[in-house]
Order: structure tokens, then sequence, then C-alpha cells
């Protein structure tokens, strides 16, 4: 059997939203696994795309634009405290197929789960890099959307890496970003922390002088 090696992807750190309505906002990160190939055969290396296996079994011949069958997830934190499954027959939820990585367009739900109404919508690729090491291998990075019960749409960072020939495993984990007004309240209290602390600074010097 054309097994490649078990994928483990690490998420991005985490960052809290700030703003008022961050109580409501996902938060976390979940590891996500199933089966794939590259969408044009051949090794990770020289993929093209990403052809997911229809139900999940690396034994089941590829169906493009079929979407896969994810045979696990869990090591869950945050809001996604509590989530796991595990069946190898791919009925864990679903992943899409990225055709091709040049003419990419937003996936709307690119993955379901099969708790909490998770959905993850992929909206960008924002880097992929290949290595030809161990037959082959690809790592990519996306932002996204996710969209879960109880919760508003958080946006979120999709990371996915993937090695071995033809039929491979990969795994996934998303994890809650800051939107853009979080990142500059962020930079507005940096900015009060440095010019306090050179108020500070100065004030010492001015005392030393007059010692």
């Amino acid at each position: 059997m054309k097994l490649g090696a078990k994928l483990l992807a690490a998420g991005a750190a985490l960052f809290m939203s700030t703003q008022a309505n961050a109580a409501t906002q996902v938060s976390g990160q979940i590891s996500i696994g199933g089966y794939a190939a590259p969408a044009n055969g051949g090794s990770w290396d020289l993929a093209t795309g990403i052809d997911a296996i229809a139900d999940g079994n690396p034994g089941t011949p590829l169906s493009p634009g079929v979407a896969g069958g994810l045979t696990s997830f869990g090591a869950a934190t945050g809001s996604f405290f509590g989530m796991a499954c595990s069946n190898l027959s791919g009925s864990c939820g679903t992943i899409k197929d990225i055709p091709d990585f040049s003419a990419f367009a937003a996936i709307l739900n690119y993955i379901t789960l099969n708790q909490n109404n998770f959905e993850f919508d992929l909206n960008s690729i924002t880097n992929i890099s290949t290595s030809t090491f161990g037959g082959g291998s690809l790592s990519l990075t996306g932002n996204g959307i996710i969209r879960m019960t109880g919760y508003d749409p958080t946006a979120a960072v999709f990371t996915l890496t993937a090695q071995g020939n033809q039929i491979t495993s990969f795994s996934a984990s998303t994890t809650a970003v800051p939107e853009p007004g979080t990142w500059a309240m962020m930079i507005l209290g940096f900015g009060a922390l440095g010019y306090s602390l050179r108020r500070r600074r100065r004030s010492t010097g001015m005392l030393a002088q007059l010692a």
C-alpha cells in the first residue's frame, strides 16, 4: 500500500482578542487528520494542488472534485476543548480539494466537522513550501473564517503538512488571530508603554544631574 508517513502540524501562536465582543469569538486550536494526495500525482514537492481521498480510506482510488472524509480531530484547546473524533472510515467530517495552487479561489466550507456545526472557509493561501527530502513534502499556510455554534465568525490561521509518496495523510490546525482593530489596540498599548518608559528614564536622568 502506498501510504506515506503520518503528518503532524502545529498551529500558530494564539492571540486573544481585546475587543468588546471577544467573549463570542472562537479561540484555541484543533488538530485534524485525514488522507490526501498531490492533485497532479507524483510527489508532494511537485504538487500543483491537493486531492482529498473521498472516504478517508488510503486504499481508495482518488476522486478529483470530491470532498475527502476526515479520519480524526482532537488535541483541542480553548473553544474547541472536548471536541474529538477518531474513525478510519472517514466519518469525522470532510475536507475539500484545492485543485490548483496557482489559480486558488476561496473555498467555502473547506473543512466541516461533525461536532458543534464547525465550518472553516479557506479564503487565502499565504505560503507554500516544499522539500524533496523523504520522497517529497509540502507545507501550506492560509487564512480563513471559523463558524461554530455559539460563537461569532472568527478569523483564523490554517496550517497543513503532507509528506510521503502518492497517497499520504495530513493534519491541520486552526488558531484564532486578532482582527485589524485588535492589532491597532495592541500597537497603541505598546506605544504608550514605550512613551512611559522614556519619560521615566528621562526623569531619572534629571534627578541624577540635580543630586
